[in-house]
Order: structure tokens, then sequence, then C-alpha cells
């Protein structure tokens, strides 16, 4: 049912209720003045005056409303989605879960330019498969281009790449929501510094050793001449003693 007939469907049911108040209150408040000018209606308010009569009235037209607002509701309540698409092609019927095609296409109409949100449906119409498109676009979008780009996306993902066919074209609704606006990095925010690395632990500390030190990877000095060369050999205790008595003697 589309979007027309259900608004007047609601509008008679609304205007119905109306209709059944206006009676419930001339039933029970109207005068004998308003009861004439009321003709065949009139007439028979006049003939049944009494509370029984009254009543009867009464609980007929709350039976009335209460039918009228459940059409309403049944009107205005949301369409509850298809689980199952069945689609006839060459003689022959397949059966598609609608999930997979719903989450496809708002898939692709999400990545369209100017498009922040979609929502699709889709379910089987007239041996094909028909569709409603909900997109939010920014408020600078052009709606017609991107109602005609949106329904070229929806029957090409279709049929191109799923090879499945459409019955007729979709129905897109547009609603407008400002721009996703992305944080922007302040310039007078610096960025912290780094801690410094924490002091190494103190360990036992070895003397330095007296006198000059060699510089890491230096050869050590060679000796000189004076400690080169060798000294005079002394002789042996035995030889030393013996020529001591002789020169005593």
């Amino acid at each position: 049912m589309n979007e027309s007939n259900r608004t007047v469907i609601v509008l008679l049911a609304a205007l119905w209720i109306v209709l059944m108040a206006v009676v419930i209150f001339a039933a029970w408040a109207a005068d004998a003045e308003t009861v004439e000018r009321l003709e065949d209606f009139v007439q028979y308010l006049g003939d049944h005056r009494d509370n029984a009569s009254r009543l009867i009235l009464t609980l007929g037209a709350l039976v009335l409303i209460v039918l009228a607002l459940l059409l309403i509701i049944v009107e205005l309540a949301p369409e509850e989605a298809a689980r199952e698409i069945r689609v006839e092609q060459a003689g022959a019927t397949t059966i598609v879960p609608a999930e997979p095609l719903r989450l496809r296409l708002e898939e692709a109409l999400t990545a369209m330019p100017q498009v922040t949100t979609a929502r699709a449906r889709v379910f089987s119409h007239d041996k094909g498969i028909a569709m409603k498109l909900y997109l939010t676009v920014t408020p600078g979008a052009n709606v017609a281009m991107v109602t005609q780009e949106a329904s070229r996306v929806a029957v090409d993902t279709l049929q191109a790449e799923l090879g499945l066919p459409v019955s007729a074209p979709p129905t897109v609704r547009i609603t407008f929501a400002p721009p996703k606006v992305e944080p922007v990095a302040s310039s007078l925010t610096q960025p912290p510094e780094p801690e410094p690395p924490p002091p190494p632990a103190a360990g036992p500390q070895t003397p330095p050793p007296s006198g000059p030190v060699a510089p890491p990877g230096s050869l050590p000095p060679s000796p000189t001449a004076d400690e080169a060369a060798p000294g005079p050999e002394a002789p042996p205790t035995g030889e030393s003693a013996s020529e001591d008595q002789t020169q005593q003697h």
C-alpha cells in the first residue's frame, strides 16, 4: 500500500472517531432545540431519550472508535521486514534471503558522496524485487541528483552484480542532517614532552689507578734503552766467599 492510500485511510478513521464522539456527546448533553435541528438522527434521539437507549448508543459508538483506532495503529505501524524474497525468472522460483540484499544495498548507498546514512528495505513485488530507500544527506546536497544516483546504484547492484530482477524503480525518501564534524587539532596544543629516562642504578665503584691512565685502545709503552740493557751478573755465592778467604791469607 502506497503512502497516499495510507494517509486517506488514517484521515477517514480519525474523522470517524470524531463523528462518534459527537454522537456520544449529543446523546447525553444535547438539549431539545439541538435535537430538533438534526433531522432524522434527531428524531431517533428524540424517541430514545431514556438512559438505556443512550447507553446502547454509547457502547456502539465506543466499539466503532476502538476499531478506527486499531485501523490507524495498523496503518502507521512500521512494516515488518521480509526475511525471504521470492523471485520468478526463467520459469523458476528463486528464494533469496532479504538481509544480505539489504546490507549490500546500504553499503553501496553509503559510499555515495553527500550521503551520511542509508537504510534500505527490499520485498517481493510482481515476480521481482521492489525497494524503498531512506537516505540522509547533507544540507547542501542536490536532491534530484542524489535521488537519481541512488536509484541507479540500487538497480545496478541487484541487476548487474547479483543478477536479480527489479520489478520497479525504488522509492527514495530523503532527509537532511548536518555533515559529520571531525575534530580538528588546535595549533596551540603541544604534544607532551617525553619523560627523561630513569638514572642508572648505583653499583660498586672501582678506584681509579694512580699515575697517568692510558686512553682506551692504546698499546702499553715500550721499555727504554736503560731498562732493556742487561746489568752485571752477580757471582755465585760460593765463589765470592772463597775469594774473600784467599785475600785474607
